[in-house]
């Protein structure tokens, strides 16, 4: 049996990973500095729910609770 390794998924990782340069990280940045960025490319932060249950995250709350009614069911 052989194995195949996909060489395009590598090379797109690559190329994603190099996109723009590097980026400095969040810590890295004074708060103001990070404001000041957020401000000029017109990026706003929102905040979103998740949902967590099992050890896994969900952003849907229907599916938070399907999964837990799931397991209620099984057991």
């Amino acid at each position: 049996m052989s194995s195949y390794a996909n060489p395009a998924s590598e090379r797109s990782t690559e190329r994603w990973e190099n996109e723009g340069g590097p980026t400095p990280s969040v810590e890295m940045q004074s708060r103001d500095d990070l404001q000041s960025e957020l401000e000029r490319y017109g990026i706003t932060p929102v905040q979103l729910a998740v949902f967590d249950w099992g050890g896994y995250r969900y952003s849907n709350s229907k599916d938070a609770i399907a999964a837990a009614k799931r397991l209620a069911a099984s057991g």
